[in-house]
């Protein structure tokens, strides 16, 4: 039970960094112009594809060999999942007549929803194999270490979603409860993964590729054609590298 109550701990603490980030939605203006909408996606869809890479796909293609896995086939088999998740609920989104801009502040939503859950199981499983192995500081500190980064990245994800969503209408209240919520599935997976780590092990390296093609697709398909909507306007792609460089700096100094 040790590893599982770290577990609740850990994940309470990237849930909280989440929470953090949706309060940034309180200090800008409801209505923004077009330059500053514009460096939101744009930066959003740069923590996306960052994270995409060195915080799922890169570790999913590492623990799929240490398990003995075809790694390519199974990120590529992931992350095609991800993608239709995504063409599913966009569908599903389609049907109900909502209008474009609030289709894609969803689609945000669920796409950092869906990319949370590998996360929350990651730092389930690693306190886990440290509770396995009280003997072993190093996979414990591991483990402190990878939930202190995961915190870090939730920051500007956090952000990412509340404010696209008081962009489109929604009240800065609702945003933010929104914003914070969309990591509440990190404490539940957590806890799930640290119960269950002997069976979810083997399945790690599949949910990691499914959130990755997940927030993939919602990059190219919503964020960054919502963010140069104006040809002479470079704002969008300037937030996109500002946004993928943190968070690529991120990953790779805490990871």
């Amino acid at each position: 039970m040790q590893g599982v109550v770290y577990a609740l701990l850990g994940t309470l603490f990237t849930f909280g960094v989440t929470t953090l980030g949706a309060l940034n939605v309180f200090a800008v203006r409801k209505k923004t112009d077009h330059t500053m909408e514009a460096l939101t996606l744009g930066f959003a869809g740069g923590v996306m594809v960052a994270a995409s890479i060195w915080s799922l796909l890169i570790p999913g293609m590492e623990r799929a060999k240490e398990l003995g896995q075809t790694s390519y086939l199974v990120m590529s088999v992931g992350f095609l999942a991800g993608v239709g998740l995504l063409l599913a609920a966009d569908k599903l989104i389609q049907k109900k007549s909502i209008r474009k801009e609030s289709k894609s502040a969803q689609m945000l939503v669920i796409a950092i929803t869906a990319h949370n859950i590998p996360e929350g199981m990651a730092v389930g499983l690693a306190f886990a194999l440290a509770a396995a192995n009280p003997g072993n500081e190093a996979l414990f500190s591991g483990a402190v270490a990878l939930t202190i980064g995961i915190g870090i990245q939730n920051y500007p994800e956090g952000t990412a979603v509340a404010l696209p969503l008081a962009r489109e209408g929604m009240s800065k209240g609702k945003a933010f409860l929104t914003g914070s919520m969309s990591a509440v599935v990190e404490p539940v997976f957590g806890v799930l993964a640290a119960l269950l780590a002997a069976k979810t092990l083997k399945l790690m390296p599949l949910f990691l590729a499914m959130a990755a093609g997940a927030m993939i697709y919602v990059v190219v398909q919503e964020l960054i054609p919502e963010a140069h909507l104006d040809d002479e306007d470079k704002s969008g792609t300037l937030g996109f590298v500002v946004g993928f460089i943190i968070m690529m700096i991120l990953d790779i100094a805490l990871g």
